[in-house]
């Protein structure tokens, strides 16, 4: 039986509280939508005084592609300036920008993962209102992956990129308003925060355990398998010369290549005998990114047990095998990879795009394999877990 769940934009009451007479800036896009279906942005705007937009990647409305650069538009339904805060010059509203603003309003669904670049967004917005000394309101949203289980590496303290930054390891279960807690309260942003909590929801919910429609949070996570397995598969974007699904109906969850040898893949999975996952044999043609038109020899990959299951675990195991059968064709792709927006000064500084994902390049270089890696990182992992547990808004 599915949970009943509110998100923060059907808590009227709370808005009501919050947004009455106030001007309202607001950053929303696809996939922000209440219990009737109706846009974030459309909600605000019917019930509160918005006056400004701004777009952080897919557009208010989602209708922008990944690295499109429209500095400025306006929105046809309420004809009100869109500006964009997701770009070279700019990742937070500028001074001028919220002059006439007296609070910000987020609502972007999560991921779950430390990859997905709105969790940079928000902390910049957060930074910016600290210093203007304008409120921010998260209404926040279910955490897709659930709230228990945490994965993967995590960040050094000197590492502040959009795809990794704040100590976090790579799943890090946590909601948006609960990370804009632990980052506000953690790193001292100062940020007059307030986060108009999700009623109904309890930690080891995943997505589908609700009553909430998946709607996409990015045009490549369009099912709650997707969204889990991109907590670990999504490493392979740093790897130009094997597909990760993407340009498919499949994203994340098929990975290959032309030249791979599944069989022999298949075998080497098989011998690691990793908890709660299966692995079929699949052909399939990209439509667009790495391969695209190519027939790939490759793998699909099946959940069993998602509570058993460690996508982090299993894409960079995957990744190994494929190096050792492979060695010759593994080309990674340096940081030009990511999304070209401004960033600050970051330690170490990584020339693959892989190592920015992973927060190391001791996989890459061959100085750890794979369960070595995960495994230097338990401590790191369990100090974060005890770090967030003040920020839980939910048991």
């Amino acid at each position: 039986m599915v949970r009943k769940i509110l998100s923060g934009i059907d808590r009227i009451d709370l808005m009501d509280q919050a947004f009455k007479g106030k001007r309202l800036a607001v950053v929303t896009g696809g996939g922000a939508v209440d219990r009737n279906l109706s846009s974030t942005l459309d909600v605000l705007t019917s019930r509160y005084q918005v006056v400004r937009l701004f777009n952080t990647i897919y557009g208010v409305r989602g209708d922008f592609r990944y690295g499109e650069e429209i500095p400025y538009y306006v929105d046809e339904k309420t004809g009100l300036d869109v500006h964009s805060i997701f770009n070279i010059e700019r990742t937070a509203p500028t001074a001028e920008m919220m002059q006439d603003v007296d609070m910000l309003v987020f609502d972007i669904r999560g991921a779950g993962t430390r990859f997905f670049e709105y969790l940079h967004c928000l902390a910049s917005i957060m930074k910016a209102c600290a210093r203007y000394k304008k409120p921010v309101t998260v209404l926040d949203r279910i955490a897709p992956l659930g709230g228990t289980i945490v994965e993967g590496t995590v960040c050094p303290p000197d590492m502040h990129t959009i795809v990794g930054d704040y100590e976090l390891p790579s799943r890090f279960a946590l909601t948006m308003g609960e990370f804009a807690q632990y980052i506000n309260g953690e790193f001292d942003i100062g940020c007059d925060l307030t986060v108009i909590p999700v009623e109904g929801w309890t930690r080891e919910l995943y997505y589908d355990e609700t009553d909430v429609p998946w709607l996409l949070p990015s045009p490549s996570l369009n099912s709650v398998t997707a969204n889990l397995l991109y907590a670990g598969f999504c490493i392979f974007e740093g790897v130009s010369t094997i597909s990760e699904g993407r340009g498919t109906s499949k994203p994340f969850e098929m990975i290959g290549a032309p030249w791979l040898n599944t069989p022999a893949l298949l075998d080497g999975m098989k011998a690691r005998s990793l908890e709660g996952v299966r692995f079929a044999p699949v052909y399939f043609r990209p439509q667009a990114s790495k391969h695209n038109g190519e027939v790939c020899s490759g793998v699909q990959i099946l959940v069993d047990d998602r509570e058993r299951f460690r996508p982090f675990l299993t894409a960079l195991t995957m990744l190994e095998i494929i190096r050792d059968l492979h060695p010759n064709e593994i080309k990674y792709r340096d940081c030009s990879a990511g999304h070209l927006v401004k960033e600050e000064v970051s330690s170490p500084v990584f020339t693959r795009y892989i190592d920015k994902l992973l927060a190391t390049d001791a996989f890459s270089t061959g100085h750890m394999s794979a369960q070595q890696l995960v495994d230097a990182y338990a401590p790191e992992r369990e100090r974060f877990v005890q770090r967030k547990k003040k920020y839980h808004l939910y048991e």
